[in-house]
Order: C-alpha cells, then sequence, then structure tokens
C-alpha cells in the first residue's frame, strides 16, 4: 500500500459525535480523511484523560493517514506540536513569544493550556493507520472556563482576533502533513528537534514530578533526537523519559 497523508478535498464536517478520534477509525472513511465536529460528547486525551473544549470558537479534529513501514516514536506528538503552532503563528504572529510546548502533547499559552493532541495508531503487517486528533480552544472570556480546569484558557480573548477558525483549519492540513514528512527523514528531524528545543515549556526551569509516589526534582535541559525528554537530577544524573512523568509541573 502506498502512503495517504491528509487530503485538503476530504473534509467532513459534523454536529455532534462521542469523539472524533474514535469516528473516524471507521472503515467508512479512508486514510485522507478528516474530521471536524461542533460538538464532542466523549473527548478523549492521553492515558484515557478526557478533553474538554469551550468557550465561543473552537476546534475539534481528527485525520487519518495511512503510512508504509513508519516508525511513530515517542517524539512524533511533538511534531504534531510543532505543525499546530506553525498553524497558529501564520495566523496570531503576535503570540510567537507565548506559545510553547508542554511535552509530549500540549500547547500552551502562556501558563494556560489551550490545545491538547492524541495521536492513536494501528498496525497491519507493515502498513500503519495513523490518527491525529487535535483540540484546540480559539477564542472565549476567561471567565467561561470550567472552575476545576485551573491550568486551561484560550489562544484568543480578543473579539477583534476571533473568528480565524477556518483559516486554521486550512492551514492546519498542510502543516500536519509537512510533520509527518519531517518526521520520516532524518535530517528533516534533526532540523525540526532544533525548533522544538525553542518552543519547549519550561526548558532551562526547575521541575517537579512523582516517580513511584515520591515527589522529586530536577532541571529540565531539553529533548534528545528521539524526542525523550531530558531531566538532570540535583546530583548530576540525567534521565531521559519517554513518556510524561506523574504530577509534571515547572517549580518557577
Amino acid at each position: 500500500m502506498q502512503n495517504v497523508l491528509l487530503q485538503p478535498e476530504k473534509g467532513i464536517f459534523m454536529d455532534s459525535v462521542t469523539s472524533t478520534n474514535t469516528i473516524i477509525k471507521g472503515k467508512e472513511f479512508p486514510h485522507g480523511t478528516w474530521i471536524v465536529a461542533e460538538e464532542q460528547t466523549a473527548g478523549r486525551g492521553r492515558k484515557d484523560r478526557t478533553w474538554e473544549v469551550f468557550g465561543e470558537e473552537f476546534l475539534i479534529f481528527s485525520g487519518k493517514i495511512g503510512l508504509e513501514n513508519f516508525d511513530a516514536g515517542p517524539g512524533l506528538s511533538l511534531f504534531i506540536g510543532t505543525a499546530v503552532c506553525k498553524t497558529i503563528l501564520s495566523i496570531y504572529p503576535e503570540l510567537t513569544r507565548d506559545i510553547k510546548i508542554k511535552w509530549p502533547n500540549d500547547l500552551y499559552r502562556g501558563n494556560k493550556k489551550v490545545a491538547g493532541i492524541l495521536i492513536e495508531s494501528e498496525i497491519e503487517g507493515s502498513f500503519m493507520t495513523l490518527i491525529i486528533g487535535v483540540g484546540l480552544n480559539l477564542y472565549g472570556k476567561n471567565e467561561s472556563i470550567p472552575t476545576h480546569l485551573t491550568d486551561a484558557g484560550f489562544l484568543n480573548t480578543n473579539p477583534n482576533r476571533a473568528g480565524k477558525k477556518n483559516e486554521i483549519l486550512e492551514k492546519l492540513i498542510p502543516f500536519l502533513n509537512e510533520s509527518i514528512l519531517l518526521w520520516k527523514d532524518p535530517e528533516g528531524r534533526k532540523k525540526e528537534l532544533i525548533l522544538l528545543n525553542e518552543l519547549l515549556l519550561w526548558k532551562g526551569q526547575s521541575v517537579r514530578y512523582k516517580e513511584n509516589g515520591q515527589l522529586q526534582t530536577g532541571v529540565l535541559e531539553g529533548l534528545s533526537e528521539s524526542g525523550s525528554l531530558i531531566l538532570k537530577t540535583p546530583s548530576g544524573t540525567r534521565l531521559d523519559f519517554i513518556d510524561s512523568p506523574e504530577d509534571f509541573h515547572s517549580l518557577n
């Protein structure tokens, strides 16, 4: 089978779904298809966490890609994150210093989470089906944020800069395809990791996390060539994480 990236003309718009990631896995949706929903009743994040969108403008998106002999390593979600960042900054260049990627799959504006990414895969022989889910809180008023979501926020709170959903979607498709091609290309991957290290939230800062129920601290040094997270402990030991540690937060 041949590689099939997202096709701009294969978009499907739905009023309400349980989860766009779940729906698009269906055999009736060929590779290259993408779905946008106006409502998601059972949105999912990593590790079976729930994902909520809110505000006056948001994007609920999932795309289905088919790839032959593809290695979806731990850093792939970061490359999808850079695609979303590039999309955002192409429309909101004034946010260049504000938008960061929290390893491994969230986007922050300042200290508030504005987007989440969920990647799922299915393999048949040497062929991989890759499902890319993106949830983005585009515009709203801070007082509309549910009180239990203390770190949540909006990409934009200025009504004069609202109404960009269609433009975001139009630019997102090619940037997502580009991120897959960059991941597949060794030289492209190296160059993109330079950008990722620049966009990495809390880089150079002291962070805390839990390991075996014990609170630990370290300095976030950056990303490895595979996209794993590099922390340096107070004793000078270097740790590589391929999955997000529990209770991972900045101490600054």
